[in-house]
């Protein structure tokens, strides 16, 4: 009876070795202001259904932007709280939260499908980089929408995401510290193009 106890006990020890090796190392994310351009390893946050509304007059909640599952997803270990301003043809959502390093930041999603959304992203954009020195870089990132601009701010300290799909606008602001599923492009793209089909 001790032996077989003993075998159990060492198939069971062979067993966690093997799991743990299989599943890998996880290493920590960049913490370079702009996101890795390097795969993650993070798994992507559970999807919700998608509901289309093109309709300039409908109003969509944050809650449909980014369900709660997947807002837990996005802000790991954090306990955002939602500061909403849903209007026909808009909404835009602002979490807040204080992070692991015990500095308060927000997550910040604003889309528009009005009818003067294109006129108005452009406008924002504009008036935003206008706040930033003169040297700041902006790029694009390849298979983002169909515009995208992207920076570091240097006078928020967020990385800031703006993209436009046919007439139906995008602005983020975050921390990718914080929000690691999209400390890299391709999270970006696919957070964004997620985003984008729910409104």
């Amino acid at each position: 009876m001790k032996n077989n106890n003993r075998l159990v006990f060492i198939i069971s020890i062979f067993a966690l070795v093997l799991s743990t090796l299989a599943c890998g190392t996880f290493s920590a994310p960049s913490t370079a202001e702009e996101p890795a351009q390097s795969t993650s390893p993070i798994e992507p946050p559970v999807s919700a259904p998608v509901q289309s509304s093109t309709d300039p007059n409908a109003t969509v909640p944050c809650s449909q932007l980014v369900p709660p599952d997947e807002l837990e997803n996005l802000l790991i270990n954090l306990a955002p709280t939602l500061a909403e301003n849903s209007f026909p043809g808009g909404t835009s959502c602002v979490w807040s939260y204080t992070n692991a390093a015990g500095q308060s930041s927000t997550f910040y999603l604003q889309v528009d499908f009005s009818a003067n959304a294109v006129s108005l992203w452009e406008a924002t954009r504009k008036s935003e980089l206008s706040n930033e020195p003169s040297d700041i870089v902006v790029n694009g990132i390849d298979g983002l929408a169909d515009e995208s601009y992207v920076w570091s701010s240097r006078t928020t300290g967020l990385y800031v995401v703006y993209a436009r799909k046919g007439d139906k606008t995008l602005i983020m602001r975050y921390i990718p510290q914080d929000v690691l599923y999209m400390a890299n492009e391709s999270g970006i793209i696919d957070m964004v193009d997620r985003f984008f089909n729910r409104f």
